[in-house]
C-alpha cells in the first residue's frame, strides 16, 4: 500500500508528464526543456530534475505509462476463446486507437529520436523498452495461446509491435485510409501466424 509521500510523488510525476506533452503538442519538441516543463506545471526546474534526469527519461515514462494502462485493462486484450479473426481484429483496433495511433505516441518517439546519439540514454531506453516489450509479449501470448509454443514467437510479437510503432510514427504524414488498409493487413498477418502453428 503506497504511503502519502509516494502518492504525492506519483501525482507530481503525472503532472510533469502532462506538462511535457502540452509543450511538445503546442510548441514542438524544439521548445521542450526542463525549464519550460516546470513553467507549464507551475513548479521549479529542480523539481522536474528530481523526478526525471533528462528529456528522454521523461518521454520514456510517458510511453511506459500508456503501455501500463493497457496492460492492466482487460477490455484491451481479446479473449483466447474468441475466433482468431475476431481476436486479431480486436487487438489491432484497440492497440491503434488506444496507444499507437495517439498523437502523444508520435510526440514521445520524436523525443527518443532527438537523443539517439547519446549512448548512455539510448542504453537506458533500450533496457526499459525491453522490459515493456516482455510485458506486451506475455499478454499477447495470453490472448493468442497458439503462439506460445511456436518457434520464433518473440520475433513474431516484436514484428507486430514494430509495425504498430512504425505506423504511429508515420501517421501524421499518412492518410487515414492508408493507415486503415495497413491495419487490416496487420490483422491478416496475425491470423496467418496461427495457421502456421503445428497442432
Amino acid at each position: 500500500m503506497p504511503n502519502l509521500h509516494q502518492i504525492k510523488s506519483e501525482q507530481t510525476r503525472e503532472r510533469l508528464m502532462d506538462a511535457a506533452l502540452e509543450v511538445m503538442e503546442t510548441k514542438g519538441i524544439a521548445s521542450l526543456s526542463m525549464h519550460e516543463v516546470a513553467r507549464i506545471a507551475g513548479m521549479t526546474t529542480g523539481a522536474v530534475q528530481h523526478h526525471f534526469s533528462s528529456k528522454a527519461a521523461l518521454m520514456l515514462q510517458i510511453i511506459q505509462r500508456l503501455v501500463q494502462k493497457i496492460d492492466t485493462d482487460d477490455s484491451f486484450w481479446p479473449s483466447p476463446r474468441w475466433s482468431m479473426r475476431r481476436r486479431a481484429d480486436h487487438f489491432v483496433h484497440e492497440a491503434w486507437h488506444r496507444l499507437y495511433g495517439q498523437p502523444r505516441f508520435a510526440v514521445a518517439w520524436e523525443a527518443y529520436l532527438a537523443v539517439r546519439a547519446d549512448e548512455g540514454i539510448v542504453a537506458h531506453i533500450r533496457a526499459e523498452r525491453e522490459r515493456i516489450n516482455t510485458q506486451l509479449q506475455q499478454r499477447l501470448c495470453g490472448s493468442f495461446p497458439e503462439w506460445a509454443s511456436a518457434p520464433g514467437v518473440a520475433a513474431r510479437c516484436q514484428l507486430v509491435l514494430s509495425c504498430l510503432r512504425g505506423l504511429g510514427v508515420v501517421a501524421p504524414f499518412s492518410s487515414p485510409a492508408a493507415i486503415d488498409q495497413q491495419l487490416q493487413q496487420l490483422s491478416l498477418l496475425l491470423q496467418s501466424f496461427s495457421s502456421e502453428v503445428t497442432p
